[in-house]
């Protein structure tokens, strides 16, 4: 079994799906659910975490804040990628979207270039944006883009499925495309998501909304329709049978089962 440095292990995410999150950079505006929906924005974890914590306000025509330390842990993660021949999994950015228009050009280029110099890891790119996919990304990536990129695309209520359309437009051919319904708002059995390597499930955490209750019908939907093998059912999220008891009580198990896997590798249980 490969040794994995305790600086590295003690890095893991806490995202389930993923080994390691990496942000270039934090800040993002909320984008306005369709009318009749709802959207994730609502309560993102990312603006109360960056408000918060960092004392990054967040919202249109605020500044993103740079993470000079990006580029420079990202690469040493894939020099030990490389060295134990485990790909790690890093989900970017989990503080911002790598879509979001108001990101200074350079920010986004110094991103771009960290993704096509790590190759030995894999690159789980994250938007609620994939109609600027074409703008904002190299012209090559949408012929061959980094064979190492696992490109998501949130979906957190059915009236913005159009979202899946635009991201498979541009990724659709690579096959690795997948979807994020996480905080999901309501069934998603309306849109045919067959296409998607992975639809990842998930209820909302850190609000005291009770509409937000993770409905687990959802799942059993998805995995009916779909196969366990194209469904990760990350939480039930803070609220369980009306009662708000907190995501690590309310848990992740759909019937006493996980469903836990996921197109491209993990290796928390080294980390």
């Amino acid at each position: 079994m490969p040794t994995i440095p305790k600086s590295i292990a003690r890095s893991m995410t806490n995202i389930s799906w993923c080994d390691f999150s990496g942000n270039a950079w934090a800040g993002c505006t909320r984008i306005i659910a369709n009318s009749g929906g709802r959207s994730g924005c609502e309560i993102c974890y990312a603006a109360t975490f960056s408000e918060n914590r960092l004392g990054l306000a967040w919202g249109a025509g605020q500044s993103r804040r740079r993470f000079s330390g990006f580029a420079k842990r990202m690469k040493r993660l894939n020099r030990l990628a490389r060295e134990t021949g485990l790909p790690f999994s890093v989900f970017s950015l989990s503080l911002g979207d790598y879509l979001d228009p108001e990101v200074a050009p350079e920010l986004r280029a110094e991103m771009i270039e960290t993704v096509e110099a790590c190759q030995n890891l894999t690159w789980l790119l994250l938007t609620h944006r994939p109609h600027l996919a074409t703008s904002l990304l190299p012209a090559a990536w949408r012929s061959s883009p980094p064979a190492n990129v696992w490109p998501g695309v949130t979906v957190d209520h059915p009236l913005h499925g159009r979202r899946w359309h635009q991201h498979t437009a541009f990724w659709g051919h690579t096959g690795r495309a997948w979807v994020s319904a996480e905080p999901l708002a309501a069934s998603l059995a309306a849109l045919d998501l067959s296409a998607a390597s992975v639809t990842i499930y998930g209820g909302a955490s850190g609000t005291s909304d009770p509409s937000w209750e993770f409905n687990p019908q959802w799942v059993a939907e998805a995995v009916d329709r779909y196969g366990e093998d194209r469904v990760f059912f990350k939480q039930y999220g803070d609220f369980r049978n009306g009662q708000r008891i907190g995501k690590k009580a309310a848990g992740r198990a759909l019937d006493g089962k996980l469903y836990d896997h996921t197109p491209w590798p993990r290796h928390r249980e080294l980390l």
